[in-house]
């Protein structure tokens, strides 16, 4: 179809008022313009391939005729460029030129205008490898016509690289813009190779300023164009889905989550909408680790990257929302005379946040964020895509049922083992074991659906050892930042004649505050392993919520 849907076959159509149907309608057109080649002349030397070439070329240039303005003449010199493309004219290493132009005015029997047939030669001579695209602007033609020489030379190597099979069979269905980049989007037998060729043989029209051609089979621009999940209740697993299909619903889910905070990320208001932009990014995340056996390898990993760079960026402004966040509760437990202490800190901090928002920005505007999120959203709309192969004929565990008890336990295994180590456990032994108990946590939620109903209750007693340590760990970070920055501002101070410097006490203040808290979370954590994790209760709580299975 052409850039208003209609089928493009063996005769492009075009929907400009003074633009012929049919390709035969398009010659005679041609023809009774001045100075053009009758309709009997163009036929003498239009074998199949040339027909073909020149159907091709001629809808594309239709299709971009918004973006390139240029007209009907011009539509005829790529006509005929496509025709004779293949035709070979004396070689002439000083003066390759004359011999294009004396080839194009035999060819076109002096029907065509001097500056036409020197538009010709031109293209004909640069498509033949016979000029470069340095040496035009050196040629007797305007800034315009350089252009249009360009421009059809560009169309007419697209045209040739989906012709590249050479058998005719692969058809245009639509030229239309998308976002910024324009699509040509082809069908056949032999579609994907061709459309491999002409994704090449783009390059002339992107250099010269024109958007991105992107050349796409049917099936794939389809694909592209899948609507964003919205966010639901439910990721809806059942027992006997297999597991990498489980995976690729509870993925889904989490990725519409964090599509569905994008917007509010954005806009900065709600510092809600980021934190649980970045939940839904570390949730992804980790479902990628639990559910990596069922994929093979490097299936996940071009989305993983992804996620990783959006995750940092977000995280940043997170963590100074969060650093900010307790040191503003903190100077509120202050005497109202000795609030604004903090201020020097809570300065810098926004002004480190205001530039990590920047970042952030960037990011999400980045086209590599946008190639992420369409190809994420394809992977997880496909069954079976990426998914590791069952051995035929043998039994093998692939459903969840079979599979998801192996995967609960094998997390609680990894988290146990820590027991022993942790009378004096040092810090990063601990922040260790948070990521630990967050796996194992994450694990229980993806498979929340199918497992009994003491699965919230174990989940819970997860999640306030999690927070246990991830205060810890906030504790541990703000202590190394609010030493540097104490250490800096003490340097630029210095700097300073003494009445003009300003005291920072209460920073100093709340790094010990910090290094206290930071205490009592390590000192307490043994007990909170005990009440919440290694009693009789909860493990038996977790065998009931996995026995359902």
């Amino acid at each position: 179809m052409n850039s208003h849907g209609a089928p493009v076959g063996s005769a492009p159509q075009n929907t400009d008022a003074a633009s012929p149907e049919t390709l035969n309608d398009s010659l005679r057109l041609a023809a009774e313009l001045p100075g053009s080649p009758t309709e009997a002349q163009m036929e003498l030397a239009d074998g199949e391939q040339a027909r073909y070439l020149r159907e091709l070329a001629l809808a594309i240039f239709d299709g971009t005729r918004f973006l390139h303005d240029l007209q009907n003449d011009s539509r005829l010199i790529l006509s005929l460029a496509a025709q004779f493309h293949a035709d070979t004219f004396p070689h002439a290493r000083r003066h390759p030129l004359r011999a294009a132009l004396e080839f194009a005015r035999a060819k076109t029997a002096q029907q065509l205008s001097e500056q036409d047939q020197y538009t010709l030669a031109v293209v004909l001579a640069y498509h033949q490898g016979r000029l470069k695209r340095k040496e035009i602007p050196r040629l007797d033609l305007s800034p315009q016509q350089a252009r249009q020489v360009l421009t059809i030379a560009a169309l007419l190597r697209i045209a040739a690289g989906l012709s590249n099979s050479g058998d005719g069979s692969t058809v245009i269905q639509k030229v239309e813009p998308h976002e910024s980049s324009l699509w040509i989007v082809v069908d056949g037998p032999n579609a994907a190779a061709d459309a491999v060729a002409a994704q090449q043989s783009a390059r002339l029209w992107v250099k010269i300023g024109y958007p991105t051609v992107e050349v796409l089979e049917s099936k794939e621009a389809a694909l592209r164009l899948l609507p964003f999940p919205e966010p639901r209740e439910e990721m809806g697993l059942q027992s006997k889905d297999a597991v990498a299909e489980a995976a690729r619903k509870v993925m889904l889910f989490h990725f519409a989550r964090m599509l569905s905070h994008e917007a509010g990320t954005r806009q900065g208001e709600d510092i809600e909408a980021l934190h649980d932009m970045r939940v839904a990014t570390r949730r992804l995340r980790a479902a990628m680790q639990v559910f990596a056996e069922a994929f093979e390898p490097g299936a996940l990993k071009p989305f993983r990257r992804g996620l990783q760079a959006v995750g940092r960026a977000l995280g940043t402004v997170r963590d100074l929302d969060v650093f900010m966040e307790k040191a503003q509760r903190y100077a509120q437990s202050l005497p109202e005379e000795r609030r604004d202490g903090l201020n020097p800190l809570l300065d810098h901090w926004k002004a480190e946040r205001e530039a990590a928002r920047t970042e952030m920005l960037k990011v999400l505007d980045s086209k590599a964020y946008m190639e992420f999120k369409r190809k994420f959203n394809i992977f997880l709309h496909t069954p079976g895509v990426g998914a590791r192969p069952i051995p035929a004929g043998q039994p093998t565990p692939q459903t969840v049922a079979e599979i998801a008890p192996v995967l609960i336990y094998s997390r609680l295994a990894e988290t146990r083992a820590f027991a022993p180590f942790l009378k004096d456990a040092p810090i990063e032994l601990l922040h260790m074991l948070r990521i630990e108990f967050k796996k194992l946590r994450y694990t229980l939620e993806y498979f929340e659906e199918v497992l009994g109903k003491q699965t919230r209750y174990v989940i819970n007693e997860l999640k306030l050892l999690q927070d246990h340590l991830g205060d810890l760990n906030d504790a541990q970070v703000a202590t190394q930042i609010l030493g540097q920055f104490i250490e800096q501002w003490e340097s630029q101070q210095a700097a300073l004649p003494i009445h003009e410097r300003r005291n920072i006490e209460e920073v100093v203040n709340y790094l010990a505050f910090c290094h206290a808290e930071r205490h009592r979370l390590m000192a307490s954590f043994r007990d909170a392993w005990r009440r919440h994790f290694e009693r009789a209760g909860f493990r038996r709580a977790l065998a009931q919520a996995v026995s359902v299975l």
